[in-house]
């Protein structure tokens, strides 16, 4: 991609990836692709190329460095003031990017999560227009005199969340609309309202304050096999049609659209029960299939270690081998490449 007529960036940081139905809301018209440090990682998955690696890289893998060797590193020492994903977003801001949308901005570390999303919120107060995306999560910061409108479905979860004193907002398309209201800092005033169906916009007339939307997730067939899914299901029907039907109609339909565990954790525990059962072979699919839904290489791997521990050595070393082949092989392009289970 060319730096020079870079308006666009994509950052890509080391939280949880968005849910697949997200995807093209972050790949739209990026022309400038950043990737801070562990979150290079994605790059297999959202099947793109980085043109950039910044960071103190040290929660990045060596495989996914060999993978990019050819890609520009800007490294910086581990004792250092800023957050990679500051880094990574200066780097963009240099190369001429006008606006970012962050992958991974939210995951498992608290702090993290908070300094991305305080650090877009800074952003935006400065002229900034920064998107954080991660699970089924969307956050835009906006600024006082600055506006953002987002078509969403009926009963979508919308929230605001002052991250100055002094905020004051319009709201339309929600079941509880405000006008030239003040929302207070630290208050849960503008949390947990509902989208009536269409255009949401928030108007921030004074302070910075942040649209927070949680997307509903999709049919989970969608999600975990992606572009496969007419090949996956064309290959169990082959098998048996019942037994197609039963997969499709009950696993997928009902038991992985329930409520109560997230679609990563589904595919973790899928992993975990289909090395105690010693199918190999059926493990890339859901390999592939945790990577999309938002776990992470680290995961895949300390799941096969715990199950060791109920179900053997033997079948956890033939999956962990199965899993390294997966990542090292055309079977880690998990967005794009074929399918091997």
């Amino acid at each position: 991609m060319s730096e020079a007529r870079a308006r666009t960036a994509l950052i890509l940081a080391g939280g949880t990836l968005p849910l697949p139905h997200l995807w093209p809301l972050a790949l739209a018209g990026a022309d400038l692709i950043v990737a801070a440090d562990g979150g290079l990682a994605h790059a297999r998955v959202l099947g793109v190329t980085p043109d950039l690696i910044v960071g103190d890289l040290d929660s990045v893998e060596e495989r996914d460095l060999r993978r990019h060797a050819t890609v520009a590193v800007e490294r910086h020492p581990v004792a250092k003031n800023e957050l990679d994903l500051e880094l990574a977003l200066g780097a963009a801001w240099a190369r001429g990017a006008e606006r970012a949308t962050v992958v991974g901005a939210f995951g498992s570390r608290l702090d993290q999560s908070f300094g991305a999303l305080l650090i877009a919120g800074r952003l935006a107060a400065a002229g900034r227009e920064v998107t954080l995306l991660a699970g089924p999560h969307e956050a835009r910061p906006v600024a006082a005199g600055g506006a953002t409108t987002r078509d969403l479905p009926e009963g979508t979860t919308v929230s605001l969340l002052a991250l100055t004193e002094d905020c004051n907002v319009t709201t339309t398309g929600v079941r509880y609309p405000l006008s030239a209201a003040s929302l207070p800092l630290g208050s849960g005033l503008g949390v947990s309202n509902v989208a009536v169906g269409g255009a949401v916009t928030l108007e921030v007339h004074a302070g910075v304050v942040t649209l927070l939307v949680e997307h509903a997730a999709t049919d989970p067939r969608e999600a975990i096999w992606g572009a496969q899914r007419g090949r996956i299901g064309a290959a169990l029907a082959a098998a048996d049609p019942d037994l197609a039907d039963l997969v499709e109609r009950v696993a997928y339909a009902e038991v992985f659209a329930r409520g109560g565990l997230d679609l990563a954790t589904r595919e973790l525990l899928a992993v975990a029960l289909l090395t105690g059962a010693g199918a190999v072979t059926e493990l890339p699919t859901h390999l592939r299939g945790a990577l999309r839904v938002g776990a992470s290489e680290r995961q895949l791997r300390e799941t096969i270690i715990h199950a060791a521990m109920f179900v053997g050595f033997p079948k956890s070393l033939a999956a962990m081998r199965a899993l390294q082949a997966f990542l090292a092989g055309a079977g880690g392009a998990a967005a794009t490449g074929p399918d091997d289970g």
